[in-house]
């Protein structure tokens, strides 16, 4: 049985910072929360449209594959570590359709969960969906360089 506790409460904290940041934005200015398919918490930042060619930028929180089977045979996912995909649309040029100013902020609180990054960029007359985001390569990946296993 796997729990959705912790990225909820990652991205939960993620939105409440956006939400603020993005108060009243010329750009991006919604917050929607959602869910995929298998139960992981999404957010689809907007200026409230999210049709192919919006300015819209998802972030998906998910636990990664624990790799072994559950008593049952069921697979298990990991309490920890956690893996959090940020993507957006390309304009035809390969640039993305979103700000500057509205991916960094949002990068900025995201990258902040301490979690794996992975930016996945979705192609230009492609919508940011669900769907889109898991048929996406990864074009990014950024984790800690050192695990620490002590305090500092």
């Amino acid at each position: 049985m796997k729990s959705t506790a912790k990225a909820e409460a990652l991205l939960r904290d993620v939105a409440d910072k956006l939400k603020v940041r993005f108060a009243n934005g010329a750009g991006i200015n919604t917050v929607r929360a959602a869910r995929d398919a298998n139960g992981w918490p999404m957010l689809f930042l907007s200026n409230g449209s999210e049709a192919e060619g919006a300015s819209v930028i998802a972030i998906r929180i998910s636990a990664v594959d624990a790799v072994s089977k559950d008593v049952f045979g069921n697979a298990l996912v990991a309490f920890a570590p956690h893996a959090l995909e940020f993507a957006y649309e390309l304009t035809a040029s390969d640039n993305p359709i979103p700000t500057d100013k509205d991916l960094l902020t949002a990068w900025y609180e995201a990258q902040k969960t301490g979690v794996k990054m992975q930016l996945k960029e979705i192609a230009n007359g492609t919508a940011v969906t669900e769907a889109s985001i898991n048929a996406a390569a990864v074009a990014l990946e950024l984790d800690e360089l050192y695990w620490p296993t002590k305090g500092v």
